[in-house]
């Protein structure tokens, strides 16, 4: 089944991106699906929209250059082409396993000095009124290749990142549609075959079996946080009694690293709670690569995370927590940039219950706040 753009990505969600971009960048951005329809369309220059898109002439130039990317555009490079109505546009196609989605543009600029005599040529021919027209012309940004180059790039990964997260989304709400289809679906056949019990053992047998599987699904879902695709609480409640039990019996104890994301609260007041989960979901994915098989990546809460590491003392936990600090440190984020992390690090110790073990990382977590924060720090006592 061939996905819309609409259908994986939020609207409103983008638009507020783009105008982001656009207020911070001052260049025009736009978003056409499949079908050649405006989804965003923001600050196109007064040059474009008062006069090329006005006159019925000039106004097929811009049209004739909106209908032939689709023939060039069909890999993730991007397209520059100048509009024949004089301004510089770029365009790359928006992506899903190869298939067109629709197209993104950044456009009306120039990358030199604008050549007055040309689009004064161009007023006359098409009938603008001059002044008014270099007028306009005067804002048009100039804009240098290079920058344009670096932008281009982003945007050919920022919108692989949207549609695969959106595509992964979809799937997973239909999955869990199709699942709650089939529990009741399952549920409604053993009522009615419960009261034929004498003529039909066999096949209720059957259907108690497909339900258990369904239930087994659902019960997956319950341990899974569904924003960040972690981990839940109830998931590290059934973790954290197999563990302890294991370093009853003479097994290496495990540790805990307990964090958060530094300030923010600023993230979510200046970019917004979209950019906020955008992070949060970035984040995690960053960590998931970092973390070994059989840890566990919890969301604890809000913007705080454990990751419990079994049969890990703290001598190894403590240099892991330092990696994981610097790899978030590097990594840019959508639209929030670098942000840093602040992480509290401990080990189970004798005669620890869940409670002692998970106070003494809060209060590890609670200095390395405390001490200036992006820092790791080791175990606190009570």
């Amino acid at each position: 089944m061939r996905l819309s753009l609409q259908e994986i990505i939020d609207l409103d969600d983008l638009q507020e991106l783009m105008r982001f971009f656009y207020e911070a960048a001052g260049i025009s951005v736009g978003v056409m699906d499949a079908d050649q329809n405006w989804l965003v369309s923001i600050g196109w220059q007064s040059i474009c929209t008062n006069f090329h898109r006005v006159n019925p002439k000039s106004c097929k130039n811009c049209l004739l250059s909106e209908c032939r990317i689709q023939a060039y555009l069909n890999s993730k490079e991007y397209l520059t082409y100048p509009c024949p109505n004089g301004l510089i546009e770029v365009a790359i196609p928006i992506l899903l396993d190869g298939t067109p989605l629709g197209f993104f543009f950044l456009g009306q600029f120039l990358h030199q000095p604008p050549d007055h005599d040309y689009f004064r040529r161009q007023a006359i021919a098409y009938g603008f009124d001059m002044d008014a027209y270099l007028q306009a012309l005067e804002k048009v940004p100039v804009i240098s290749q290079q920058r344009i180059e670096h932008l281009m790039k982003f945007f050919v990964r920022f919108f692989d990142l949207l549609t695969r997260i959106g595509s992964e989304n979809q799937q997973r709400r239909q999955a869990e549609h199709e699942t709650q289809q089939a529990k009741e679906h399952l549920e409604t056949r053993i009522e009615e075959r419960t009261l034929e019990l004498s003529r039909a053992l066999i096949e209720v047998g059957d259907l108690a079996a497909q339900l258990n599987e369904s239930l087994k699904q659902v019960e997956q879902l319950a341990l899974t946080d569904t924003l960040t695709d972690t981990y839940n609480r109830r998931k590290f409640d059934e973790t954290i009694v197999h563990e302890h039990h294991h370093s009853e019996h003479g097994k290496t104890p495990f540790s805990l690293i307990m964090f958060d994301i530094d300030h923010f609260k600023k993230v979510n007041d200046k970019f917004g709670h979209s950019t906020g989960d955008l992070v949060l979901k970035q984040l995690c994915h960053l960590i998931r690569g970092l973390i070994r098989q059989g840890d566990l990546l919890i969301r604890w809460g809000g913007e705080e995370f454990l990751i419990l590491l079994p049969s890990t003392l703290i001598e190894e936990a403590g240099p892991f927590a330092e990696r994981i600090r610097l790899e978030v440190e590097r990594e840019q984020f959508v639209d929030a940039g670098s942000i840093t992390i602040s992480l509290g690090v401990a080990q189970l110790r004798e005669g620890d219950s869940t409670d002692t073990l998970l106070k003494r990382v809060d209060n590890a977590l609670y200095r390395a706040k405390q001490e200036g924060r992006n820092r790791v720090v080791l175990q606190a006592s009570l």
